[in-house]
């Protein structure tokens, strides 16, 4: 099922806010592949257009570089561990990327569900 972008720019903000509160994540970002924000929600005063070009900017050295060079398939997701959180990153298809910070100590396997259901949510727009 194809995303519907019509969707994701008027309704997507306040998506991501509701999943966020749900899930006890700090934030979220629907970016392009060229690292334009679509929809975003953030607790905190994050640049959310900034952390949609840094997205695009990981994203694009994973598909481009590591993931060809091991040959081991386009991207699904990634998770990112960090001293004070986790990032997390799934593809939605049509060069589209979901983006979540989550705060220290978030239960990794809990958050990859979360992830997988809401990118189905969002399909079903």
């Amino acid at each position: 099922m194809d995303l519907n972008i019509g969707a994701l720019t008027t309704q997507g903000d306040q998506l991501l806010n509701d999943f966020t509160k749900k899930m006890g994540l700090n934030g979220a970002v629907i970016a392009t592949a060229e690292g334009l924000e679509m929809a975003s929600h953030f607790n905190s005063d994050q640049e959310a257009d900034a952390i949609a070009a840094d997205m695009a900017a990981l994203l694009s050295v994973m598909t481009n570089g590591l993931l060809i060079n091991t040959e081991v398939g386009a991207l699904k997701e990634m998770i990112i561990s960090a001293e004070n959180g986790s990032l997390a990153i799934r593809d939605l298809g049509e060069d589209i990327a979901l983006g979540v910070s989550a705060p220290e100590g978030y239960k990794m396997g809990g958050l990859t569900i979360a992830l997988k259901k809401f990118a189905e949510e969002l399909k079903a727009l």
